[in-house]
């Protein structure tokens, strides 16, 4: 994982540094396609900027705490570095319509064009504030897995305590039963021994009844 956050940095570092190079040689490119093609490069690599740094914020999500952490603080610098790089080239953009529409002279096409810059840019804008938005969105859903899934782990070791306790319950109530068990065993011998000593106390009375009346009766 953190081999993929690398590498997406070095991809990020990569276009950042294109976009400078770029946003510079706007100025100096000579007036027509040239300099079109190389505005049109520079926004496609904002796009690509942006996209690598949400998909970096997707990715983190899987990290420990620590890891999670260094890399959103990285995330975020990069993010502020890209704002300044955007605004760089949103002023050397409005700088290239005014140079041209003072070399042209065409005023109505400039002004044309400049509200499709202006249109361009505002549009720019609020994809950059959805995917801000996006990613505020992720992170908190994130915040909020992890603690539910932390709470689950409060859970699960508290019923892993219940599960202890009434297997040791168990065991208690099974030990005591046996010891029920002999106690009652007990009492009904004694209560067997008593009652055969009573049935020979009966039988030698008895006896000693025959013989005494046989006695007399000789």
């Amino acid at each position: 994982m953190a081999a993929l956050l690398d590498s997406y940095e070095q991809q990020y570092g990569i276009i950042s540094a294109s976009i400078t190079a770029k946003t510079a040689k706007i100025s100096g490119t000579a007036l027509g396609e040239d300099r079109s093609a190389v505005i049109q490069l520079i926004v496609k690599e904002l796009e690509e900027a942006r996209d690598i740094l949400e998909q970096m914020g997707l990715e983190i999500r899987d990290l420990n705490s620590t890891a999670r952490t260094k890399y959103q603080t990285r995330i975020q610098s990069h993010s502020t570095e890209l704002t300044r790089l955007e605004n760089e080239f949103r002023q050397t953009k409005m700088l290239y319509a005014k140079q041209r529409e003072e070399l042209l002279g065409e005023f109505e096409e400039t002004d044309d064009q400049s509200r499709q810059l202006i249109d361009n840019t505002e549009r720019l804008e609020r994809g950059n504030r959805r995917l801000e938005s996006g990613y505020k969105i992720a992170i908190e859903t994130e915040e909020l897995g992890n603690s539910i899934l932390t709470d689950l782990d409060h859970q699960r070791e508290t019923m892993q305590k219940t599960r202890s306790r009434l297997r040791e319950t168990d065991a208690e109530l099974g030990r005591s039963g046996r010891v029920l068990n002999r106690m009652v065993l007990r009492i009904i011998q004694n209560r067997l021994i008593i009652l055969g000593l009573v049935l020979l106390i009966l039988m030698v009375i008895i006896v000693g009844v025959y013989f005494a009346s046989r006695k007399h009766s000789n």
